[in-house]
């Protein structure tokens, strides 16, 4: 899935491969990584319900296990209006009001690069198998490679007449939004704020701003119609931060739920905090230190590195599924040289796991760290031998055409365009070098040397 975006806030234009394992956007502050990494988001979040097939359903019910065959101009209409559906929804996706958003907004297009044709021959070509939840009904789908069809198949013993309903109500529309995201199954974003979602989870409630709002407006001097305060859309967060308050709100159900991918929320507990992230039975996040334990300290009194990973825990241990893509948003924050490291090679295991990875960063060393992963993935005796040497393990490398390096920044021309290009970067069996990240290091390594050899070989003024 190839997006195009133009005129997003500073960006010009950029394109950004999704189907890639690794996505890394790099460059100067305040040239719009996180705005397009927000429309990525909301774009593969927007559903829409395009009515029922209920002749699906009873198939499905009849049969247990239905081959479907893949509608390929349901599933183009349905692409097209999600990009439609996003293009109105920017005021939620940002936070503000409409009238804001159709002035900072106005010229924003995005867009799928790619044509229905080549969707459908990769669509064609795939294989997978994912389970869905529909409102509890557990679903199997599957697909085998260069299938037009598509194999569902209910894995509850038991479905009532309720099941039914919603199985006619959301099925149809569940599948047309699987199959158009593909290879994506769902996101799950770690934006900036990620700190601050469980720490003050319950002063931001959404649910309770919410019930504050409804009173204002009903007791309020001007009258306002109930139906309209019911579908009133809440843009006091961007879609980023609201999703994680629902997370955070919603906790106590969450931690029932165990991901496949457990074992790698522990591996962050192991080898980066030091203790366990745990879910209260009245939904509290705590934390039991390796060197405390018994002990439970609320959030609010743990460590930052604590605060900003222990999202990325909790979604892996109870939310994440195969193929979901995962945002983070300036990985670096609060985390020690050594453990952006160590959360780099979480990163390349992730994705060799079958997760995609979009992440905007500043950090030298998670840079130079994700080179040396790349560096890794050669098949040379050399290189085997020192992965051994070097203590990496087996998922700890990045395949050279697995990776896209995005470099944002303004033209250095004083003519012309003044809005942010987007560059993407090659991408050598050495890695990639970001300008700006290099050009500081060596201007800071200059003044230096320059200050040492003044300091220990210049006369002695004094």
């Amino acid at each position: 899935m190839k997006i195009q975006i133009n005129n997003l806030g500073a960006i010009k234009e950029g394109t950004i491969d999704l189907s890639k394992k690794l996505n890394v956007f790099c460059g100067p502050n305040g040239t719009g990584k996180t705005y397009l990494a927000y429309a990525i988001y909301g774009l593969l979040k927007t559903q829409i319900h395009v009515g029922s097939n209920k002749e699906l359903v009873k198939n499905l019910i009849d049969k247990k296990k239905y081959l479907y065959a893949i509608d390929f101009t349901a599933i183009n209409q349905y692409r097209n209006l999600l990009i439609t559906n996003f293009k109105e929804d920017l005021d939620s996706l940002f936070g503000i009001g409409d009238d804001l958003a159709k002035q900072y907004f106005a010229d924003t297009t995005i867009n799928y690069n790619e044509s229905e044709q080549e969707f459908e021959d990769k669509l064609t070509e795939c294989s997978f198998e994912t389970f869905l939840d529909i409102k509890k009904i557990n679903l199997k789908i599957s697909k085998e490679r260069n299938s037009k069809e598509i194999v569902l198949e209910i894995t509850d013993y038991t479905i009532s007449n309720n099941d039914i309903e919603m199985l006619e109500i959301f099925l149809h529309s569940t599948i047309l939004l699987l199959l158009s995201k593909y290879p994506i199954s769902s996101t799950f974003i770690l934006p900036v704020e990620r700190n601050s979602i469980f720490t003050f989870s319950k002063e931001l409630s959404i649910k309770k701003q919410e019930a504050v709002d409804h009173f204002h407006a009903m007791t309020g001097k001007n009258q306002i119609d109930r139906f309209d305060l019911l579908f009133k859309k809440t843009t006091r967060y961007p879609l980023a931060i609201k999703d994680g308050l629902m997370i955070a709100e919603d906790l106590a159900e969450t931690k029932k739920n165990k991901s496949p991918f457990y074992d790698l929320g522990i591996e962050i507990e192991t080898e980066l905090l030091h203790g366990k992230v745990i879910i209260s039975s009245d939904g509290e996040i705590q934390f039991e230190p390796e060197k405390a334990k018994k002990r439970f300290l609320p959030i609010h009194m743990t460590a930052s590195i604590i605060k900003s990973l222990a999202s990325l825990v909790i979604y892996l241990k109870h939310i994440a599924k195969k193929n979901d893509l995962i945002i983070i948003d300036e990985p670096e924050i609060n985390l020690h040289p050594d453990n952006q490291i160590i959360l780099t090679r979480l990163i390349a295991r992730l994705i060799n796991k079958g997760f995609r990875l979009l992440i905007s960063t500043h950090s030298d060393y998670i840079v130079r760290e994700i080179n040396n992963l790349i560096m890794l993935s050669s098949k040379k005796e050399e290189v085997l031998k020192l992965r051994n040497t070097f203590g990496y393990n087996d998922e700890e490398y990045i395949n050279q055409d697995d990776i896209e390096v995005h470099f944002f920044d303004y033209p250095k021309k004083k003519t012309g365009n003044k809005q942010v290009v987007i560059e993407k970067l090659e991408i050598l069996s050495s890695g990639f070098e970001i300008p700006t990240v290099n050009k500081t290091i060596e201007d800071q390594n200059e003044i230096a040397e320059e200050l040492f050899y003044a300091l220990e070989y210049a006369g002695n003024d004094e």
